[in-house]
């Protein structure tokens, strides 16, 4: 091979083109953007209708209301279930949460409180998880938990009490899918491990 040729074939052609470098910035923000799309589509319906309404009251006084008024219509849980193997840690009222499996596989949420307050959140999570599948719930992001605004209108105590419920919630209903899994049939509930929260699941 002619040593000048190859120089030649290795010195001609234009220059390589350097790739320009993304936004980061930009493909951070729309990273975000669609993992708050992707959250929001795998909110069950009707806890989506519950956040939009409370956003959309400006008052925090106005949604302190609907909370009470909530309370009022929720259906009492029977004494009997108001066990320690439904009552949800670390809540500043007592407040015990069960869940059923419906012949549908979608799951119905009954509480009590001996709290107005704490009832009236209760009702909320009950009516926006209840008629929802398991997998919906266990994998529910609590972010839209800040998109109620309920903030305002509760103390740091009761806005903790909130999120333990929530996560009292998806604990039941991480046993009845493991129970349906195994073989269960719809209608029951989980076991007592499986109604723990969270922190205290061993």
């Amino acid at each position: 091979v002619d040593p000048g040729k190859v120089l030649r074939i290795q010195g001609g052609g234009s220059p390589p083109r350097r790739r320009r470098r993304s936004n980061s910035r930009r493909e951070r923000g729309l990273v975000c953007s669609v993992r708050a799309m992707e959250a929001s589509t795998a909110m069950p319906e009707s806890l989506k209708g519950l956040v939009a309404a409370f956003s959309a009251v400006p008052d925090p006084m106005m949604r302190y209301k609907q909370l009470l008024f909530f309370a009022e219509k929720l259906d009492a849980l029977g004494t009997e279930h108001q066990t320690p193997e439904n009552k949800v840690e670390g809540c500043v009222s007592q407040v015990w949460v069960k869940g059923f499996l419906e012949q549908d596989g979608t799951v119905t949420y009954k509480a009590e409180s001996d709290s107005q307050l704490t009832k009236g959140l209760a009702a909320l999570l009950v009516k926006g998880l209840s008629g929802a599948t398991p997998e919906a719930i266990t994998s529910l992001d609590p972010s839209f938990i800040e998109k109620l605004g309920l903030q305002q209108s509760l103390t740091p105590s009761r806005n903790n009490g909130f999120l333990n419920m929530l996560l009292k919630m998806q604990k039941i209903a991480q046993g009845l899918l493991a129970s349906t899994a195994a073989g269960g049939d719809a209608g029951a509930t989980p076991d007592a491990d499986a109604n723990l929260p969270m922190s205290k699941k061993n």
